[in-house]
């Protein structure tokens, strides 16, 4: 599959989420118990959300990844013992939206090569916005970020 990868300034994202730190190679399998978890958490703290999931991914030590499996919030609010407000990181980032499925080994890739083709450094964090879901494939929409160290 083509992707078209472009480079966009983003701004902070209000977020609520459930952290937990993992080896890259758990992430497909305990992604969604962990966003199930946030809805609800979320139900019970009684914290408006606007049913958008997103997952952002922090580098941590020993080659782990630090998960931040959230959904968009409207306003930032006091953590609870399960969720804490985070943004989405701030900055210039490289992305490319995937639709249909949710297999996005691919698009990540295609950003990565983009990056050094373009010799440009990424920053750690990486993120991707779910579209909200649809019964036809062809709208199912997944957007996928990487923050880049200033040019």
């Amino acid at each position: 599959m083509h992707y078209d990868v472009a480079l966009r300034k983003e701004s902070p994202r209000s977020l609520a989420v459930i952290r937990e730190r993992m080896p890259a190679s758990e992430i497909p399998k305990r992604v969604i118990p962990l966003l199930t978890r946030t809805y609800a958490a979320l139900k019970r703290a009684n914290i408006r959300h606007d049913g958008q999931n997103v997952f952002v991914y922090w580098p941590a030590p020993d080659g782990l990844v630090d998960v931040d499996a959230g959904v968009g919030v409207y306003a930032p609010f006091a953590p609870t013992d399960e969720l804490t407000y985070v943004e989405t990181p701030a900055g210039v980032a490289a992305t490319a939206t995937h639709w249909r499925d949710y297999q996005l080994a691919g698009v990540h890739e295609a950003i990565r090569a983009w990056v050094a083709k373009h010799s440009r450094e990424m920053a750690g964090a990486s993120w991707e916005v779910y579209g909200h879901w649809s019964d036809d494939p062809a709208q199912v929409r997944t957007d996928v970020f990487y923050l880049l160290k200033p040019a």
